[in-house]
């Protein structure tokens, strides 16, 4: 037929091959599907805390652009979503990196609970983020906390900033900065160092001084000495009067 008709000859058509390509299309299928089914799939525990990674389908055009971090369009793309290979080759035409496609398909949903199973509040994230930030620290040589007092409370400050902080200074060494007695003086480092700053005649001088927590004094490098219980009751009580009278006036009188 090919060499004795005038008509169109009919192309080979390799039935192999078209059925090969739908069933990876139908495996293809079957992966997203099984992708966007909504489970979790990575638990971390934390002190207490619980971070859950869970997989979601997008709802909407707007989370894939926000997904992309840039002004393409996903309107159309969006419209193929429910069929995954239809959808590829619309993501195809969006102009996005090929190596990003996946990110499209499914949607990680990171979520924060506290120790009761329910979402953190604001102050509990905080309180999460300074523990997750300060557990990482064996990643590194050198782990400094600078007055972590001033968002938190003692209780946390004492249970479980300054349990992680003595559990990571086994490893590393840990330079803490506080004016907290807390953590100042429950924490019980191995050494102190403590800045004078004097002004004089409009010059200002920095003196460092430094020494073992239970010695009497402390010292510089020029061999001048300065009282610790100073130190201390001015760093961490707001003074040796202000320690007194909390002591007294505070707290005696409501003891049975």
């Amino acid at each position: 037929m090919r060499f004795r008709s005038t008509t169109t000859s009919i192309e080979d058509v390799d039935f192999e091959k078209i059925q090969f390509e739908k069933i990876k299309v139908q495996k293809f299928t079957r992966l997203v599907k099984n992708v966007q089914t909504e489970k979790v799939i990575d638990s971390k525990e934390i002190r207490g805390f619980k971070v859950l990674a869970k997989t979601k389908k997008y709802t909407g055009a707007n989370q894939l652009k926000k997904k992309s971090k840039t002004n393409l369009g996903f309107s159309e793309a969006f419209n193929n979503y429910e069929n995954p290979y239809k959808f590829l080759i619309a993501l195809q035409n969006v102009g996005i990196e090929e190596t990003d496609f996946y990110k499209y398909f499914v949607d990680i949903d990171y979520r924060t609970l506290n120790k009761h199973g329910y979402e953190v509040s604001g102050g509990e994230r905080s309180e999460f983020n300074l523990l997750h930030e300060i557990s990482d620290a064996l990643k590194h040589d050198l782990l400094l906390i600078d007055e972590p007092e001033s968002s938190f409370d003692n209780i946390f400050l004492k249970s479980e900033v300054n349990e992680l902080i003595k559990e990571i200074a086994k490893e590393i060494p840990v330079i803490v900065v506080t004016h907290n007695s807390t953590i100042g003086a429950s924490i019980n480092p191995n050494h102190l160092v403590f800045t004078q700053k004097l002004v004089n005649s409009g010059n200002v001088e920095y003196k460092v001084f430094f020494g073992h927590p239970t010695s009497k004094t402390l010292k510089n490098v020029d061999g001048e000495l300065i009282k610790n219980l100073d130190v201390l009751m001015n760093c961490l009580e707001a003074g040796e009067e202000a320690y007194n009278q909390r002591n007294t006036m505070n707290y005696e009188i409501l003891k049975d």
